[in-house]
């Protein structure tokens, strides 16, 4: 089980709260200068230099050790694998506020069973799918990504009834897209703080720390 990675942290003579901060540098091309700009503004992170060249741009900033999890990702996103980064740490710095997490909830599984195409195909205008079907599932799994910011539990095992009576829509095949595959790393800038990526020989899944889903409920109203 690996849990969200957390940057150490500690306090001054005066008891001010301290956080490690980075040298951030960036080679992109001139095109995403104002998308990757916006990213580390996001991550509380501030521009000290910035040199263009030809058609590409490199970028100097100062960030919060805490801001890059997760950034590479995003930088290979916004500039469609073009996007070069390598980091150094500067020193501890006060504190510079909390980042803004993962803007998206999670689809939730809540029965355990195997996975069908059937209870999928549903489920898929919700979200995007990190399952396909004949996938052995447990409650409290993670089984996509929901469109919305909150949390969706939803019950990718749910089989199809059959009866006597043909509907118009018999005989047409199920159409799934592609589930996202995540790799070790991704999934680990991925997960919220309540949530685990569990890693086996044979597969990666992504869970919630509570898998019973009144005791995640309680556990919410309490804290």
């Amino acid at each position: 089980m690996i849990s969200r990675p957390e940057v150490i942290m500690h306090r001054d003579d005066n008891g001010n709260l301290l956080e490690p901060i980075e040298n951030l540098y960036v080679d992109i091309p001139n095109e995403n200068l104002g998308d990757v700009l916006q990213a580390i503004a996001n991550r509380k992170g501030e521009v000290a230099n910035m040199v263009h060249h030809a058609t590409r741009v490199s970028v100097e900033a100062i960030v919060p050790t805490r801001g890059l999890i997760g950034f590479e990702t995003d930088l290979v996103n916004l500039t469609r694998g073009e996007g070069i980064m390598s980091h150094l740490f500067r020193e501890y710095a006060p504190f510079k506020g909390e980042i803004e997490g993962r803007n998206r909830g999670v689809m939730v599984s809540m029965e355990a069973g195997t996975s069908t195409a059937y209870a999928l195909n549903s489920i898929q205008e919700r979200g995007r799918l990190f399952i396909g079907p004949q996938e052995e599932i447990y409650a409290g799994m993670i089984v996509g990504e929901n469109a919305r910011p909150d949390d969706l539990p939803v019950n990718p095992c749910k089989a199809k009834k059959l009866t006597n009576m043909r509907s118009q829509g018999d005989g047409k095949g199920v159409q799934l897209e592609a589930p996202l595959r995540l790799t070790l790393e991704r999934a680990i800038e991925y997960i919220d703080v309540d949530e685990y990526v569990e890693a086996t020989p044979k597969s990666l899944r992504l869970r919630k720390r509570i898998l019973d889903a009144n005791a995640r409920k309680r556990a919410t109203v309490v804290s």
